[in-house]
């Protein structure tokens, strides 16, 4: 028996569901989430073609995830983070409140993408070279 090879819809589904899991992983490493409420919220969508080609990938989570990856919010902005590390490490003290970013979500998403670009390139250039082998003996080609 044949074993088949899974379809990009396939691929993608399974990166994502890979995604969540380290996503999952990093806010247990870093203690993120108290309550459990970011760590459950993730979703995904892959949408595709009924021939199995993905259009595009999607995730969902609580927004305040964003907020800790940047180290921002109750009463900290996004300016404020670069003068909290500039006070702890002159002064050794703080100002103003020890919010710091929980890198989470961002380099582990764009390390997974770059994972998933991979992934398909290999898939996509083996597609090519089985295409460019049947139309070589294919006698209709002129």
């Amino acid at each position: 028996m044949e074993k088949r090879k899974p379809s990009t819809f396939q691929i993608a589904d399974s990166w994502a569901f890979y995604t969540i899991k380290i996503w999952k992983e990093k806010l247990q490493k870093l203690r993120i989430g108290q309550t459990g409420g970011l760590e459950t919220s993730f979703l995904k969508e892959i949408i595709g073609t009924p021939a199995g080609d993905v259009i595009a990938i999607r995730f969902a989570f609580l927004y305040y995830g964003k907020f800790v990856d940047m180290g921002v919010g109750r009463g900290t902005k996004i300016g404020g983070v670069a003068e909290n590390r500039t006070s702890r490490a002159l002064e050794g003290k703080m100002l103003g409140n020890r919010r710091k970013p929980k890198k989470w979500y961002g380099k582990t998403f764009y390390a997974e993408v770059a994972t998933l670009k991979e992934i398909l390139a290999k898939e996509y250039g083996h597609k090519g070279a089985l295409v460019i082998a049947e139309n070589i003996g294919d006698n209709s080609i002129k």
